[in-house]
């Protein structure tokens, strides 16, 4: 068949533990690959089995252990003479990520899963979507006290050579990468504070008089030993890495302040007498000034340095929040004012509902879920949902309400009914609901 072009598309449905120390964290993932497949043309696509026909050969590349997945198949025409495949699975389990912790406390974490494929760069090309973005459910996050998801999730390719191949033939791999911002509030009261509240009690000691160095260097020397217990206490929270991260950073200088305190008090004992309260008390004014001066300057690193990649989070966020809806308004008719209206929504959540004209109505039946459905269309093209009425009520009076299916809500063509309508956006818990049913949905088959 040649190079064969596999559009993949990634959703985060379920983001678990970030496990820190052991650099790993836990996910849930609805994975969905397509591609052309010229020799079902003619034939009849009910009987599909996707055992006698070209496969990609996909597989997790960064999963860690046993990997729950479950994989289905469907065929779908989408108004071209050449017959699509979807090859769609969800996995559950353990990935393995490099942690980037030089802005720990306040840093933001990849979170990656990787697709990649037994075969070679020449038998198969790993592109994403052109119809759908990836996207990630944020609702559902576990460890919602110590992170944030991002909204945005980013998609790369590249080439992986395989260690176990006797020709050293490169494969392709797919990678899809949400965004988890620590929350350092936690840090904030219990690491920063506590190190500057230790280290301000340095400047205690000078109200010991000059001349008892012995009793300024006791209490110097405990604050010191209780600053290194401290700082042993937070190293248990990070793996073993060979950098300074911005706590560490803090704590050591806080340290080096405290090293310096007790230096002057050894000094100032070897002092002349008539001049050690005035050099005393001018090594008192000058720490205080530096103490501060120290502050200052760490206050304004924080913010221009280690808070930048939060800030450039956001903007993406925004960004990728338009660049979906616009994949969405490719269905349909969304004029510029709506985009504006709802960029701030969580994107990751959103996608296009239809208000069918009144004269699509007919031919629907109910089925046992409460979904109402036509007959002659199958599940995966489209859902009808008899309360969204209730869900939203826009100035368009309407009476029923058809729904895309979240995993496939590209442009929808359909011979037999022609559906003019306008699009609005449905709510997480719609979403939510609707990929439970996606997920109970069996393959097509004989």
């Amino acid at each position: 068949m040649g190079q064969v072009t596999v559009e993949l598309r990634l959703v985060f449905l379920k983001i678990g533990e970030i496990d820190t120390l052991k650099e790993q964290f836990q996910a849930e993932a609805f994975i969905q690959a397509r591609w052309f497949e010229p020799t079902l043309k003619g034939t009849d696509i009910d009987c599909f089995d996707a055992n006698k026909f070209w496969n990609p050969l996909l597989y997790i590349d960064n999963s860690v252990g046993d990997l729950k997945n479950d994989v289905w198949h469907k065929v779908v025409y989408d108004g071209m003479d050449t017959p699509m495949v979807y090859e769609m699975r969800k996995v559950k389990g353990v990935f393995l990520e490099n942690l980037e912790l030089n802005d720990f406390p306040v840093d933001v974490q990849d979170l990656t899963i990787t697709i990649s494929t037994t075969r070679t760069v020449n038998e198969v090309s790993l592109v994403a979507d052109t119809n759908q973005l990836s996207a990630i459910n944020t609702h559902t996050f576990i460890d919602q006290q110590e992170w944030r998801l991002h909204e945005h999730v980013e998609t790369s390719t590249k080439l992986l050579s395989s260690p176990f191949s006797p020709s050293q033939n490169q494969h392709p791999a797919f990678s899809a990468t949400c965004h988890a911002a620590r929350r350092p509030g936690y840090f904030y009261w219990n690491v920063y504070f506590l190190i500057f509240f230790i280290t301000v009690m340095a400047f205690a000691t000078f109200s010991v008089t000059y001349n008892l160095p012995q009793n300024r260097l006791q209490l110097s020397f405990t604050l010191l030993l209780t600053a290194v217990t401290f700082k042993w206490v937070v190293v248990r929270c990070l793996p073993t890495i060979s950098y300074l991260t911005t706590l560490d950073k803090y704590v050591l200088l806080s340290m080096v302040m405290l090293c310096v305190v007790c230096g002057w008090h050894a000094l100032i004992a070897v002092c002349p007498p008539d001049v050690a309260p005035h050099w005393d008390n001018l090594a008192l004014i000058t720490l205080a000034i530096i103490y501060v001066l120290f502050h200052i300057i760490f206050f304004f690193w924080m913010y221009f340095v280690t808070y930048r990649r939060r800030r450039l989070m956001k903007r993406k966020d925004r960004e990728y929040m338009r660049n979906h809806l616009e994949h969405s308004s490719t269905s349909g008719h969304l004029s510029a004012n709506e985009l504006d209206k709802y960029v701030g929504s969580s994107s990751a959540t959103t996608v296009v509902r239809k208000i069918a004209n009144s004269k699509n109505e007919r031919g629907l039946s109910n089925s046992s879920d409460g979904i109402l459905s036509r007959p002659s269309e199958q599940n995966h093209q489209i859902m009808l949902n008899e309360h969204a009425d209730e869900l939203y009520q826009p100035k368009i009076s309407m009476k029923r309400t058809t729904i895309i299916n979240p995993f496939n809500y590209g442009r929808f063509n359909n011979n037999n009914n022609s559906f003019n309508a306008q699009q609005i956006l449905l709510t997480s818990g719609d979403i939510e609901a609707m990929t439970m049913r996606q997920f109970r949905m069996s393959s097509l088959g004989c």
